[in-house]
């Protein structure tokens, strides 16, 4: 036997061993309302009777005798006198209902609710089944009816809030990038005939004309390294997203630069594999292309 079982036992013993010799409780004398005693009855402590015993007959918790009585340490009892015991709660369970549903309603553990109704963990509760709800000072005057509506309220509520919050985060990203030049656009983002793909936009423009920053940032790349988009420069943006410009005459920017939204970083050209002015806009994160149109106004 284990220390922990022996300090169980040593527990139950001290509290249930003696019968008519223990310090005769005090009765709750500050119980609120008329509502609270309907909620409650009086009994007479048996021989043999303990603070376990009467929790374990009652369907209540310990604590909540000890709490609604104003019960002081060492908790002895003497036969004959009288507890308060607050009467169980029953809950009738709904279609959707969870016991962490229902305990969190009654201010109550789950472990509490099984424990007093003989759950096991992989019990399963149904619609239509009684549970029997542990009493406390919390929960003696609380109603927990359609757990299940409730739930949908408040789960349509933090809905309704993250679709809001959503919908602003995307008004403020669309109207925090700039374009990042004046022109038309010859080729959207998506699929493209043959089975070919554009991971951005191009833009038609006049050669020479300026191209801007989108968004402040850092240059992460400046360089011609990648032949079929020339002349090209990366920025890294707070926002984690990373800008792509393609096909430029002349960069005015060096890698490590940060640069302020609006800025000029360089000018339109045809460097790379295309024939006329243009310039190839990407938005990326680090799940690959996204729709610069859904970023610009």
């Amino acid at each position: 036997m284990n220390f922990k079982n022996i300090a169980f036992i040593c527990f139950i013993l001290f509290i249930s061993s003696c019968t008519n010799k223990y310090l005769a409780p005090l009765i709750n004398k500050n119980i609120s309302s008329e509502k609270d005693i309907n909620k409650s009855k009086i009994i007479k402590i048996y021989a043999g009777d303990s603070l376990y015993s009467i929790s374990k007959r009652e369907g209540v918790s310990i604590r909540s005798i000890i709490e609604i009585n104003n019960l002081k340490p060492p908790f002895k009892l003497y036969e004959g006198e009288e507890l308060i015991i607050g009467i169980s709660k029953i809950h009738i369970v709904e279609p959707g209902n969870t016991l962490w549903d229902i305990a969190k309603c009654y201010k109550v553990s789950v472990i509490n609710i099984r424990r007093l109704n003989n759950l096991k963990f992989k019990d399963k509760i149904y619609k239509g089944k009684k549970l029997f709800i542990p009493i406390n000072n919390k929960n003696i005057n609380l109603e927990c009816d359609n757990i299940s509506k409730k739930v949908k309220k408040l789960n349509n509520k933090k809905k309704q809030l993250r679709n809001k919050d959503e919908k602003k985060n995307k008004v403020s990203i669309n109207t925090t990038y700039l374009w990042p030049v004046k022109g038309k656009i010859i080729s959207k983002y998506g699929l493209l005939a043959k089975g070919l793909k554009n991971d951005g936009v191009n833009i038609s423009a006049n050669k020479g004309d300026p191209v801007f920053a989108v968004q402040s940032g850092k240059i992460v790349y400046a360089g011609n390294e990648i032949q079929a988009f020339g002349n090209l420069i990366l920025i890294k943006h707070l926002d984690n997203n990373t800008s792509a410009y393609a096909h430029l005459q002349k960069i005015k920017v060096k890698k490590g630069q940060i640069v302020k939204k609006g800025e000029i970083i360089a000018s339109v050209g045809n460097s790379g594999k295309v024939s006329s002015p243009q310039l190839h806009f990407e938005v990326r994160d680090i799940n690959g292309p996204l729709d610069p149109l859904k970023f610009l106004p």
